[in-house]
């Protein structure tokens, strides 16, 4: 093609039909800055289809991870539920002073546990691996960075910074006053001295102080689950936006 053009020129300034000339040049320069920005143009298009492809995929992958830790939060929730309701009933079985049965036992042996959550961060890394800028829609955008930057916190390290303290004294109380039972087999226990615990103010407190965080625990990942069925909706508005 270019060796065409050429001889065209060539052609023209040897019938020294300069005017022509000029004027076929100026097309030729037309035409090449018009391929070129086709070629922009099209470039342009493929690179946004390949953003909105990725947009796509990593939208995709964070609403997986999302419902994962939906599913985690509840099994959180029913674990601590669990563990709530088998300190109450040996905070109540101490309080009433009721007989130490092999029901009790059972339960005095699983009064320690807890369950703490740890988001799925691997769509969320991928985000801010490709720049969160990729995200088009703003309000999405600021909606996610706000969930596992800021609103997480409240659910994972806030929350295991407070428990802490009152995890570590609840244990250290159930260790001292619960020893193994004598019952051969299984996993039960029974209190070292069960009328000195019956007694003891300062291990119902803990006990007390104990259901109150298992409380506080389900309470913020309740709110947790909230925020992140929020945000999966706003995800999946914006896919749907895209499909139709």
């Amino acid at each position: 093609m270019i060796k065409f053009f050429r001889k065209i020129r060539q052609n023209l300034l040897m019938e020294n039909k300069t005017g022509k000339y000029l004027k076929y040049a100026i097309g030729e320069i037309t035409l090449v800055m018009i391929g070129i920005l086709l070629a922009l143009q099209i470039n342009n298009w493929n690179n946004n289809r390949i953003e909105r492809q990725t947009e796509t995929s990593i939208l995709n992958e964070i609403l997986a991870n999302l419902k994962m830790d939906v599913n985690n939060l509840n099994s959180k929730i029913e674990l601590n539920a669990d563990f709530s309701k088998k300190n109450k009933i040996i905070l109540d079985h101490l309080e009433r002073k009721t007989p130490l049965t092999d029901s009790l036992k059972y339960y005095y042996a699983r009064l320690l546990g807890r369950g703490t959550f740890q988001p799925i961060t691997v769509g969320y890394e991928n985000l801010k691996s490709k720049g969160n800028d990729i995200i088009q829609n703003d309000s999405l955008r600021i909606a996610i960075s706000a969930l596992y930057d800021f609103k997480y916190f409240y659910v994972t390290e806030d929350l295991r910074s407070d428990y802490t303290p009152i995890r570590d004294v609840h244990m250290s109380e159930v260790i001292k006053n619960i020893k193994k039972a004598s019952k051969p087999e299984g996993n039960f226990k029974e209190p070292v001295d069960l009328v000195e615990l019956q007694n003891n103010t300062y291990f119902k407190e803990v006990m007390s102080q104990a259901l109150d965080y298992y409380w506080w625990m389900n309470r913020q990942y309740k709110k947790g689950i909230a925020e992140i069925k929020a945000v999966q909706q706003q995800i999946r508005t914006e896919l749907n936006h895209r499909e139709s």
